[in-house]
């Protein structure tokens, strides 16, 4: 799988610790909704947060980039699920990285594409803990799969100096 990216946003939360709010400007710090292609539905994405240099989440999404970050910033630990541990931060940088495939909604067929992002998702959480000495600060899990792992490492390496050069660019 090919994929694009960075799209770059920054992101502001506010609000009560039980009501955050989230908004949302361009790279040219404009106001703005997110826009296609990170509101593709059933479309495979790695997003990655930063507060000022320091990539501090990884995550996959195959959902519009904001229903899945809605979901997270409101979770109230209803059913165990308490949400990302980054909704409590002032302001981060989002970027995301969006996939060339279309999932079908079949679990079979969709299979090697969710396992190759997870990969690249397991791939580079691991990179940033080899460069740094750290795990991402708000990582709450890896979904671990070596998928076409040589590939995933490949593109985990790409993506990863990409945002290390994004961090010039902000």
């Amino acid at each position: 799988m090919e994929y694009k990216g960075p799209y770059c946003y920054t992101l502001w939360l506010s609000g009560s610790e039980e009501k955050r709010v989230l908004s949302k400007n361009d790279l040219e710090g404009y106001a703005t909704t997110f826009k296609h292609p990170v509101t593709q539905n059933k479309t495979p994405k790695i997003y990655i947060l930063k507060q000022e240099e320091e990539i501090v989440y990884v995550g996959y999404a195959s959902q519009s980039i904001g229903t899945r970050l809605a979901q997270g910033i409101r979770a109230s630990g209803l059913n165990g699920y308490h949400g990302y541990k980054w909704k409590q931060a002032n302001e981060l940088n989002l970027l995301v990285f969006v996939f060339d495939h279309t999932l079908q909604g079949d679990k079979d067929a969709d299979k090697p594409y969710v396992q190759f992002a997870e990969s690249v998702e397991a791939e580079l959480v691991y990179l940033i803990r080899e460069k740094t000495g750290q795990w991402p600060k708000f990582q709450n899990e890896i979904h671990f799969n070596n998928h076409n792992l040589q590939k995933a490492k490949g593109v985990a390496e790409e993506i990863y100096a990409m945002v290390n050069v994004q961090k010039n660019k902000e």
